[in-house]
């Protein structure tokens, strides 16, 4: 049987097609935008050039552009609301829609660290060891993010999750910012045992960011060989 992968992600891992409609729950998924001026064909996204070259299949990719790893205080296009966020028992679920995940790539914090959004910090000494699956609203990124992995955990105990941090942009976050963000990041990951890749070195450069943040096909490429270069190799 082919191993099954699922994404979780914003804009940066999705491509229209490829994403569910919905959550059932109204929540109208954002296509990528602007992907005309980016790719053409699926195959050019770092998502699926790993799918392929694991020989694997896709399970579900719950990516949509515009969404964060916390609940959002702002915007509009449905992408707001307690279950919008990737930490949300909606979106965690929704990953094994097409069967449970054998891998789970999560590749989030862009947009939360592109907004006014609190960092926070991790505290290994006070770090939660179970899932809570009752909250929906987070104070600070860190405490999202820990309750994605929690959660993913919970749900999919056999399945291998892997993170990527955020990556340079050429205005949407300062350098400081972003590595203020992988720094907590990188902490959680360790502390969970969650392997984790650092895009700040996966050789993508701004060159490659037409629009100052989304990847075009080369950039997917560095990002894709990173993963595998990183994960799978």
């Amino acid at each position: 049987t082919k191993m099954i992968i699922s994404i979780l992600g914003d804009s940066i891992s999705t491509f229209e097609g490829y994403i569910p409609e919905a959550d059932g729950i109204n929540l109208k998924h954002r296509k990528r935008y602007p992907q005309d001026t980016l790719l053409t064909d699926v195959n050019e996204t770092w998502w699926m050039r790993v799918i392929s070259e694991l020989g694997a299949t896709l399970g579900i990719n719950d990516s949509w552009a515009g969404s964060c790893v916390r609940n959002k205080i702002d915007g509009n296009q449905g992408d707001v609301g307690e279950d919008a966020a990737m930490a949300s028992l909606t979106r965690i679920k929704n990953l094994g829609a097409n069967g449970s995940p054998d891998v789970i790539l999560f590749y989030g914090g862009t947009n939360d660290a592109g907004r006014n959004y609190t960092l926070g910090e991790f505290d290994p000494a006070n770090a939660p060891a179970s899932a809570d699956l009752t909250a929906k609203k987070w104070e600070s990124f860190a405490d999202s993010y820990v309750c994605a992995i929690l959660r993913m955990k919970h749900f999919y105990p056999n399945a291998k999750i892997y993170a990527m941090t955020p990556a340079f942009t050429k205005s949407y976050y300062p350098t400081e910012r972003l590595d203020a963000f992988v720094g907590v990041i990188e902490q959680i990951c360790a502390h969970y045992g969650v392997p984790c890749i650092d895009l700040r070195k996966s050789g993508l450069s701004v060159e490659m960011l037409p629009d100052g943040l989304h990847p075009n096909a080369i950039g997917m490429r560095c990002i894709s060989e990173a993963v595998m270069n990183s994960f799978f190799r």
